[in-house]
């Protein structure tokens, strides 16, 4: 059983990658980066915990979700569900020829062939065939074959930002319910206020004040007992495992090329984050180096670093107050 009106698509992340495979299966007409900005998906939080005892991501836990509440799509969202429960009710889903978004961790995918713990992982269940899954997934160009018991551990894993909670989501009316412009305004006024509070979110340490705190602390990085993974994991965290390069900055700044006519956003909006993602591909060539560095070559890396991610934190500051005042 495989959803035979499914279109697969690899993309730059795997959230709004599997976001933009619903637009064409549901025939939305959103790229990639449409999905991404829609959802206002880019955000910042520094942690204490995960496959490095320092990590960095760019994009914010509510994308997915953001993305149907904002175009007033309806959806069922579940988790916290045993095993069993969980995945009867995938498998109906299926039976009724609605493919299903799930959160997983990808160290438990075979094709991925990875002994890092790192979730969530977004994907989209799209048909089962005996005792396997076939998984839509970003990272590939076709679609993925998976045991099903593998996938059962991928999806309860307690690693990640958080238990996975054998979390799914579907759509349940396709219908769009708000227009473009007006979804597109809602959506970055909310990137902008996410991104400027100082409040925490799901993900803890969210926004521009994280990036000052994650800038300020690179230097002491070198008391650490794992230096050297923390700087190469966020070198990866910036400039691959799925963020469309520079920090997610980059695929955000498609979003205002897409919307800007629209909404009458100037030429040099755009531009300005274009530069800014490029600032964050510096910085993860530092880091890379760093990474690669012992002593007091890797310590004064460490420095350069941290002057760059401040850098980083005010520019953004400025453009996102701008845009939270258009």
């Amino acid at each position: 059983m495989q959803l035979s009106s499914y279109t697969h698509s690899p993309g730059a992340h795997c959230g709004s990658a599997s976001l933009h495979n619903l637009a064409t299966f549901y025939d939305w007409g959103f790229s990639e980066s449409l999905c991404f900005g829609l959802g206002s998906g880019l955000g910042f939080g520094y942690y204490e915990r995960g496959p490095a005892s320092r990590v960095i991501m760019g994009r914010n836990s509510g994308l997915e979700t953001n993305f149907f509440e904002t175009l007033g799509i309806d959806y069922r969202e579940q988790s916290g569900q045993q095993r069993e429960s969980a995945w009867n009710d995938v498998r109906e889903q299926l039976e009724d020829g609605v493919p299903v978004m799930l959160f997983v961790d990808l160290y438990y995918l075979d094709y991925f062939n990875t002994d890092t713990h790192f979730g969530p992982h977004i994907l989209l269940c799209v048909g089962i065939e005996g005792n396997e899954v076939r998984l839509s997934d970003s990272e590939f160009d076709s679609i993925q074959r998976l045991p099903i018991s593998h996938l059962r551990d991928a999806w309860d894993s307690d690693y990640g930002f958080g238990p996975l909670d054998n979390r799914w989501l579907v759509v349940q009316d396709p219908t769009v319910e708000t227009s473009l412009p007006t979804a597109a305004d809602t959506a970055i006024e909310r990137t902008a206020t996410m991104l400027l509070s100082s409040n925490d979110g799901n993900w803890k340490a969210q926004g521009i004040d994280a990036i000052r705190r994650f800038a300020n602390d690179l230097p002491n990085w070198t008391a650490l007992e794992d230096t050297s993974w923390c700087a190469r994991f966020a070198y990866q965290n910036i400039e691959r495992r799925g963020t469309g390069g520079g920090a997610f900055r980059r695929l955000y700044a498609e979003f205002l090329d897409e919307v800007a006519p629209e909404l009458g956003l100037r030429e040099d909006v755009p531009t300005r984050l274009y530069d800014i993602a490029d600032d964050w591909t510096h910085l993860s060539t530092t880091l890379k180096n760093a990474s690669e560095a012992e002593g007091e070559e890797q310590a004064q890396l460490l420095e350069n670093a941290s002057d760059q991610a401040n850098g980083i934190a005010d520019r953004e500051e400025e453009l996102f107050t701008r845009l939270r005042e258009l």
